[in-house]
């Protein structure tokens, strides 16, 4: 590295600053984590064009799979791929313009550890360097969305839960107030599915509760919500419907698909099942449909049960 290339023309300093540099160099190899000091290079308008490296730790030119020598002296982009480079850079001139550290995830690929994601935290460091740290947080990122999945899913079936529906039911409430339009909701459940438990096992109900849902999930529109709300408790979320003709139509297709044996080795299973269905234009809150549901639920088992009911929930005016 030449003192050009730290952007001082001075060499006494340039040595100082040099000398400092192979300092931070060296301790900084002993980390994990990447570190690079890079150089802003403004093109003739004196806009910031790229960024060239000054210096780069052992771990960092690992990451990017060249040896230290062989990247000081490159641009950004030659370092780190055109995309990736689009968006540190952007971090880059942030930090430089607030004169502050900024912090942000960035997508990146490394020969070493292949695609990823990465903590770049960014320090303005002199009147054109700026110091940034990368720490691969690719684990930690898929952990938190794991665990984010399992906070909103059904772990048996993988559909979303009772808070999740229940998120989606108030936006759906909103949005068919905002577009003026009606939406439906269902509770549906397997019936006498406590029988199946007795008589084959729990290991066989938990088969016929994924396949009951994935018969539900297949006979309805893909932007349907399918939710476990509790044991054989299903809930269906419908966020636009043309009319209460329409929703009788998709329910039907759901009770018509139930109607084939469900088979499990040797076992095979003849079921049936009943809902409680609501139309809505977004009139009533959550709670309310939830209630009118569950009624129309119980109408439906009181008069003999395989079969649905349905209830409105529309503002006369």
């Amino acid at each position: 590295m030449t003192s050009s290339s730290i952007g001082l023309d001075n060499p006494d300093v340039a040595k100082a600053l040099q000398a400092q540099l192979d300092v931070i160099g060296e301790a900084l190899d002993a980390s994990k984590d990447g570190f690079a000091i890079w150089k802003a290079v403004p093109n003739p308008g004196g806009a910031i064009e790229e960024f060239e490296l000054v210096l780069m730790n052992s771990a960092g030119a690992a990451a990017a799979g060249k040896p230290q020598q062989e990247l000081v002296g490159r641009t950004l982009t030659a370092v780190v791929g055109v995309e990736t480079a689009k968006a540190l850079s952007g971090l880059f001139v942030r930090a430089l313009r607030e004169g502050q550290g900024v912090r942000e995830v960035v997508p990146g690929f490394s020969p070493e550890f292949g695609n990823g994601l990465y903590e770049n935290t960014v320090v303005p460091f002199g009147g054109n360097l700026v110091f940034a740290t990368y720490r691969d947080v690719s684990d930690a990122e898929k952990e938190r969305s794991r665990l984010l999945w399992l906070a909103e899913h059904d772990f048996l079936t993988g559909m979303p839960n009772r808070a999740k529906l229940q998120d989606s039911l108030a936006s759906s409430v909103a949005a068919a107030v905002q577009r003026g339009t009606l939406m439906a909701f269902v509770f549906i459940d397997i019936d006498y599915f406590k029988n199946v438990n007795d008589t084959y096992g729990h290991d066989v109900g938990d088969v016929l509760l994924v396949n009951f849902v994935k018969r539900i999930r297949h006979s309805l529109p893909e932007r349907a919500l399918v939710a476990r709300i509790a044991g054989d408790e299903f809930a269906i979320l419908l966020e636009e419907i043309k009319h209460e003709a329409h929703l009788r139509e998709l329910m039907q297709e759901v009770f018509e698909a139930m109607q084939r044996p469900f088979v499990y080795g040797e076992i095979e299973m003849s079921i049936t099942c009943s809902a409680g269905c609501v139309v809505s234009d977004g009139s009533e809150q959550v709670d309310e449909l939830m209630r009118i549901a569950d009624k129309a639920m119980y109408q439906a088992k009181h008069q003999g049960r395989a079969r649905f009911t349905v209830e409105k929930a529309i503002k006369t005016t």
